[in-house]
């Protein structure tokens, strides 16, 4: 099969080869790993649902790992696990390097024609119908999916990825084939992976590769439209006179920060304030959010923004350096040892439709880049009060 270096070919960054059946393949050097990590990522989510298809995309997930993949199970007993989000669903492995054709075979038969008998659809159905109900009885779900709706009107990606219950139920053999036969294809899927010697590996996977679907890449573009720029602030009562809020802003295009200080500062400001700052990339927006406890929704924006203040301070003050180093840089490193983030990673860096670069900090990633950042998003979270920025 013929292949095409598309990305950089140097002594330590990521190989990228592109199929002749448009299927992209990143290998990720890892020396000395006895294991190996596999991404396949198809490019298909809940954000691709048409109206009476709310999720369809996450039922396939169920059903192409139960039927398609024979239940996940690589090798002596390696499990695939799946994850369906708004702009993709990921299918990962991490197996013994000798595992990796295996692995391989098993994550490419997401692409074989599916169309599922009567029980293996409802013994799937009822597993989301479960799953379903453990997420709508927590009150952070619920808050953070009516953000969602309040941030991305009139777009797909409004509603959950669980779907509409009454859609999901009425889902047909037919329909998951026919979703399945629009979407899963090798052009609008990427493989990772992460290994030893991973120039050979990849050479291997791609040959392996032109039996899991022959053809030429298909061109149909994606119909979900980007959600708008703008704020939402979401609560719920939560007992004893508290609430559940969900506060969160879109943007447009590249956000002002790259991966390296959003991770860093994400880092910075759980260590110093208990705050986790969350991110998705949604095709050419960004939504970042927060989930806090407060007596009233003004209360949460004020607490959010008086925290991030008081970080950056904190960053910019005589310990800041130190802060930065242990509580976020030296753990930020560390993680990147780990061989499924950073086949995660280049997974990420790999998608053409968010344009947002993915980049490791590194020692030369500095207390004010990430102080610019905290700063960029008090002002962007303190906007989201009704009366405007709080001073």
């Amino acid at each position: 099969m013929p292949v095409l270096t598309t990305g950089p070919h140097d002594a330590t960054g990521p190989r990228h080869l592109t199929l002749d059946n448009g299927l992209r393949l990143v290998g990720v050097r890892r020396p000395g790993s006895p294991l190996a990590a596999l991404r396949l990522r198809i490019d298909v989510g809940s954000a691709d649902e048409a109206p009476g298809e709310h999720g369809l995309a996450h039922v396939l997930e169920h059903l192409v790992v139960r039927c398609s993949m024979g239940g996940g199970r690589v090798a002596d007993g390696a499990l695939v696990e799946a994850a369906t989000g708004r702009p993709h669903t990921s299918y990962d492995a991490l197996v013994r390097t000798a595992d990796i054709a295996t692995a391989g075979d098993v994550l490419g038969a997401a692409f074989r024609q599916l169309k599922p008998d009567i029980r293996d659809l409802g013994d799937e159905l009822a597993a989301i119908r479960r799953e379903r109900a453990q997420r709508t009885a927590d009150v952070r779900w619920r808050v953070q999916e009516a953000m969602f709706a309040a941030l991305c009107p009139d777009t797909p990606y409004a509603h959950p990825v669980l779907g509409d219950p009454g859609t999901v139920d009425g889902l047909t053999s037919e329909a998951v084939h026919r979703f399945h036969s629009r979407w899963y294809h090798p052009s609008r899927a990427t493989l990772v992976i992460g290994a030893d010697r991973v120039d050979e590996e990849l050479a291997a996977l791609a040959e392996r590769a032109r039996l899991w679907a022959p053809g030429r890449p298909r061109t149909e573009s994606r119909a979900a439209a980007p959600p708008p720029d703008g704020h939402a602030v979401v609560s719920e009562a939560a007992g004893a006179g508290r609430r559940a809020v969900a506060v969160g802003f879109t943007e447009p295009g590249t956000p002002a920060d790259t991966d390296a200080g959003f991770a860093l500062a994400r880092r910075s400001v759980r260590a110093a304030r208990g705050i986790d700052v969350l991110r998705l990339r949604l095709r050419s927006r960004t939504c970042t959010w927060v989930m806090l406890s407060a007596t009233d929704e003004p209360a949460a924006v004020r607490s959010v923004a008086a925290a991030l203040r008081a970080v950056r301070e904190l960053l910019l003050g005589p310990d800041g350096a130190a802060l930065l180093r242990t509580e976020a840089l030296i753990p930020e490193l560390r993680s990147a040892d780990d061989i499924q983030q950073s086949v995660a990673d280049a997974s990420d860096a790999s998608d053409a439709s968010d344009r947002i670069p993915a980049a490791r900090p590194t020692t030369a990633t500095g207390v004010g880049e990430v102080a610019d950042v905290i700063a960029r998003w008090q002002r962007r979270f303190a906007a989201a009060l009704p009366e405007g920025p709080a001073a």
